[in-house]
């Protein structure tokens, strides 16, 4: 075996499952995530010389699989199939009022953010990156992706502030304050 089929076995073992979820936490389809995942590690494998060294992989198989669901996207829109963040849409069920309306205005407020912000905070609450992996997923300088971030979570907080808490449990934004 070549050296460079052991370090695809290596990095595919290492972390095709955090690839896997980081796919599948974007799409709704079991069948398109495996496609997508298999097109990223086809695209790793034809550029195995490019792929960082640990830890830096995975941040990079991270952005490979951005690109490769950019393009996913763009195929489901032209075939009007398209998947709307549906861990968003997911059913809240508690018992804790408060929680589920926090939860509800949280959604809502997360809803109204552009693509850009919304990928952003989900790879630092989803994926748990730091500004440096961010900086490697989005292809731009650390401070950029810091920056990014904390835009994107200053827009998140005020599109939380102009979410109505309606007592019926609904949520819609409102026009309470300015963005």
């Amino acid at each position: 075996m070549t050296e460079r089929q052991e370090r695809f076995r290596w990095l595919y073992r290492e972390h095709h499952g955090e690839v896997h979820r980081y796919v599948a936490r974007r799409l709704a389809r079991a069948a398109d995530v495996d496609d997508v995942v298999a097109e990223v590690f086809t695209v790793m494998w034809r550029r195995i010389n490019d792929v960082p060294v640990a830890p830096e992989a995975l941040p990079w198989l991270y952005g490979v699989a951005r690109r490769v669901l950019a393009n996913e996207f763009r195929r489901l829109e032209r075939r009007a199939t398209v998947v709307d963040d549906a861990a968003l849409d997911e059913a809240v069920e508690s018992d804790h009022a408060d929680d589920v309306l926090d939860r509800l205005v949280a959604i809502a407020a997360f809803a109204t953010l552009g693509a850009d912000d919304r990928e952003v905070l989900r790879l630092v609450a989803w994926e748990n990156l730091s500004s440096t992996q961010v900086a490697v997923v989005l292809g731009c300088l650390r401070t950029t992706a810091a920056m990014r971030v904390r835009r994107a979570r200053r827009r998140l907080l005020a599109a939380m502030a102009v979410v109505d808490r309606p007592h019926d449990g609904s949520q819609r934004v409102g026009t309470k304050g300015a963005r």
